[in-house]
């Protein structure tokens, strides 16, 4: 009397190879095995063949034995396989030894491992070392504009566009200091702009000028007006002074 049948512990659309004592760690053998891992078939014998470590062909020909199996026993369709599993395990390790100076010996390990890799049948293969994942842009969504516009008399309002944080500071900035302008400037006619690179207290010394329209002035240019008036009539009274009869130089009045 026979042993029962072992159940298949695989899907109906999964085929498998494994591969016994390759002379190698396993850790050096699950870098090959991850190369491969999620690729379709074709694909990984492509990447297989074309790489550097030793230990790719015998990969490379245990893969091709699962495809083989898949389309031979199981009747899947080659050109919709894809490597789905390809799992590292460890073997035997030989231990040897080897001679060193002041004779003393130091041991060798020589590391075997066991590999798995199955295929399985998709309608849709998911090439995801082909496909480059990148982050999408953050779009630039539009801020609401600033509540609060600083409007003066001078029809100095912020436009309402749409910018960032930083323009929106930088617009506020450029409306507080056409307020600080207008407040300075006495007797301005609306609809017009005073331009004031720095104010200080002495203006004489100041490079800075005023670009003030001919047709009103300033308080100073006022007070300069009202000044040189003060001048004229002056000298309009030291010259009516200086016409009127002078004295008699002997003291005696005339008859």
């Amino acid at each position: 009397m026979g042993k029962p049948k072992h159940d298949r512990g695989l899907g109906d659309t999964e085929a498998q190879a494994i591969l016994s004592n390759v002379r190698t760690s396993p850790r050096k053998l699950n870098l090959v095995a991850a190369m491969i891992r999620n690729l379709p078939a074709q694909r990984a014998i492509a990447t297989l063949t074309f790489s550097k470590r030793r230990i790719a062909h015998q990969v490379r020909k245990t893969l091709e034995s699962a495809i083989a199996n898949a389309e031979n026993n199981h009747q899947l369709d080659v050109d919709k396989l894809v490597v789905s599993r390809a799992e590292v395990g460890r073997s035997i390790v030989m231990r040897r030894f080897h001679a060193r100076g002041r004779g003393r010996s130091a041991r060798i390990e020589k590391w075997f491992s066991h590999m798995k890799i199955v295929v399985a049948e998709r309608d849709q293969v998911d090439d995801d070392a082909e496909r480059v994942v990148r982050p999408a842009r953050p779009s630039r969504t539009p801020t609401t504009p600033a509540a609060d516009h600083v409007t003066t008399g001078a029809m100095s309002s912020v436009p309402n566009t749409e910018g960032t944080e930083a323009e929106a500071a930088e617009q506020a900035m450029s409306a507080d200091q056409t307020a600080v302008s207008n407040a300075e400037a006495a007797g301005q006619a609306p609809h017009e702009h005073v331009a004031v690179a720095e104010q200080t207290d002495d203006h004489a010394h100041t490079d800075a000028t005023l670009s003030v329209p001919q047709s009103e002035g300033t308080e100073a240019e006022a007070a300069q007006q009202s000044m040189s008036d003060d001048q004229a009539r002056r000298d309009d009274q030291r010259a009516a002074d200086e016409h009127k009869t002078p004295p008699d130089p002997s003291g005696q009045g005339g008859a």
